[in-house]
């Protein structure tokens, strides 16, 4: 049985309500979470514990540290954020009751919940906002500090509501606060050693025992939480594993109640009988580049040919078993930062070949390219076969995903075969893949126009006005390949469950939330 979530059916629709939203002077009403999603609610075990797989471990449960978006998925167990998203990517409030610009756009208010408490029992209140938005500011190796860097200052007006200083308008704000930048840790544990493996937040669950990391963890459900209508499990049980066809294996045995699997699991699991949740999401398959350690890729004829050299059609069709779609810009189509006006590469190794003699590589160039285990050692395979027809000899390598960003950092991986998690506003993908100071373009380059066309939409109020200069930054970066990315395909979020397991919904951003998730007696 295939379950089609509601991702992306008019991702245009969700942009300019996402937008509209964040400018409007007032959240939508609350509403109760998993209203929708929790038809079978009368009939769910209030007893029961999921347990679930994900291949995606993280490195650390400090969500202001953490170096993935990945680790969302596990994180917004235990951690609230202010704002909350729908599955169609449009914020609703969270912690947050409700926000509102200021004229200018450089102040935005938020009015917070009350009789909110940490599973701490700590109170959440004003200042718990204002140390977490100056923790992830400032602490060391803070994977936040870019989406939260227009804030310059945080004001506690009372209890519940705090305003935030930004030195421009910055519209993306609202949904950067429904990622872990919006993320609220208990400030009694901010400082403590102990929030690597036993985190505390005020989310749906609180930590039973501690996080074995890379391994596994437990969360029990918090009595104390604000929505208990989300809450439709006694309990979650998260372990990780890699291999997403191991995981596939574990929900067919029964070890296991659901997990996420890869395009390559998808007809497996139908077939098995299975409730699949599919759907295309903001989430890109991509190489991500350092040209500091590859010199041959700040030539910009280097790239085109990288590009041109590149089947994307027979990688989606031959290793993503169809579930994929071609392109080569960051934002899909229907999206309001997608460019109509841009087209796909086209295959064309013999003028890749031309481009790379002008370039002065008529031999190609040696690139060394790495990956987590699983289908992205397919991908980097293939992609090395047809780089190689053009003489670019590929080294294919693998590595851990909690070991993988720090070999990026420090220049051991030139190369990573990765997919982007796409995030809730653009701006955020833009600043830490494409712009200058972004933690994945080591290199800093970009071209003047991409960064001029970046900074001007970050602080245009107007929806029309701003996804007309998103555009053009799509444009252009077809045009001038950059020095930090190859997108190669649209990326496709699946979950594979049995029957079950109700309330599971597909999310715009690519990462499940299980809000309302619960299992038939």
């Amino acid at each position: 049985m295939s379950v089609k979530p509601r991702v992306p059916r008019r991702l245009i629709a969700a942009g300019f309500v996402a937008l509209a939203l964040a400018m409007s002077s007032c959240a939508p009403p609350p509403a109760p979470a998993g209203a929708e999603t929790n038809a079978a609610a009368e009939a769910t075990d209030p007893n029961a514990v999921l347990r679930y797989i994900y291949p995606n471990a993280p490195g650390t449960m400090d969500p202001h540290v953490v170096n993935t978006a990945f680790a969302n998925v596990p994180l917004f167990l235990i951690f609230d954020r202010l704002v909350h998203v729908d599955p169609d990517g449009n914020p609703i409030p969270g912690l947050a009751e409700s926000w509102e610009y200021s004229k200018d756009g450089k102040t935005l208010t938020l009015k917070l919940r009350k009789d909110v408490t940490f599973h701490d029992g700590d109170a959440f209140n004003a200042e718990a906002v204002k140390a977490n938005i100056e923790h992830g500011q400032n602490v060391e190796a803070s994977f936040v500090k870019t989406d939260l860097a227009s804030i310059t200052d945080v004001v506690v007006v009372d209890e519940h509501t705090v305003e935030l200083k930004m030195d421009n308008p910055d519209v993306g704000m609202v949904l950067k606060l429904s990622d872990r930048a919006g993320a609220m840790i208990s400030p009694k544990s901010m400082k403590s050693d102990n929030i690597n493996v036993h985190p505390v937040g005020a989310g749906m669950y609180e930590m039973d025992g501690d996080y074995q990391t890379g391994v596994k963890f437990a969360v029990k459900k918090y009595e104390g939480y604000w929505d208990p209508e989300a809450q439709g499990l006694a309990g979650i049980e998260m372990s990780f594993m890699a291999d997403t066809t191991a995981i596939l294996n574990a929900v067919k045995s029964g070890s296991a109640d659901a997990g996420a699997v890869r395009e390559p699991e998808i007809d497996g699991a139908k077939a098995a009988g299975l409730n699949v949740v599919e759907g295309y999401d903001l989430g890109f398959g991509n190489l991500l580049m350092n040209p500091d350690e590859v010199p041959a890729l700040k030539d910009e004829r280097v790239r085109l040919a990288v590009n041109l050299a590149i089947d994307r059609q027979e990688i989606v069709d031959g290793v993503l078993f169809g579930y994929g779609k071609v392109t080569n810009q960051p934002f899909p189509e229907g999206y309001f930062a997608h460019s109509d006006k841009a087209e796909n590469y086209a295959y064309d190794p013999k003028r890749a070949k031309e481009l790379l003699a002008e370039a002065g590589y008529p031999d190609g160039f040696e690139w060394k390219i790495t990956n987590v285990p699983g289908p992205g050692s397919r991908i980097s395979e293939a992609l090395a076969a047809q780089l190689a027809e053009v003489g670019i000899k590929v080294q294919v390598e693998q590595t851990e995903a909690a070991a993988l960003t720090a070999a990026y950092s420090d220049g051991t991986a030139h190369t990573l075969n990765v997919r982007w998690t796409g995030r809730p506003d653009p701006t955020s993908t833009l600043a830490l893949i494409f712009m200058p100071g972004g933690s994945n373009n080591p290199s800093n380059m970009a071209s003047k126009r991409a960064i001029e066309l970046f900074e001007r939409q970050k602080v245009e109020v107007d929806p029309q006005k701003r996804a007309e200069l998103l555009a053009q930054l799509s444009d252009e970066l077809v045009e001038h390949p950059p020095a930090s990315n190859v997108v190669l395909f649209q990326s496709m979020t699946a979950i594979a469950a049995k029957p079950e397991v109700v309330g599971l919904d597909g999310y715009m951003t690519g990462k499940v939330e299980f809000r309302g998730v619960g299992m038939t007696k």
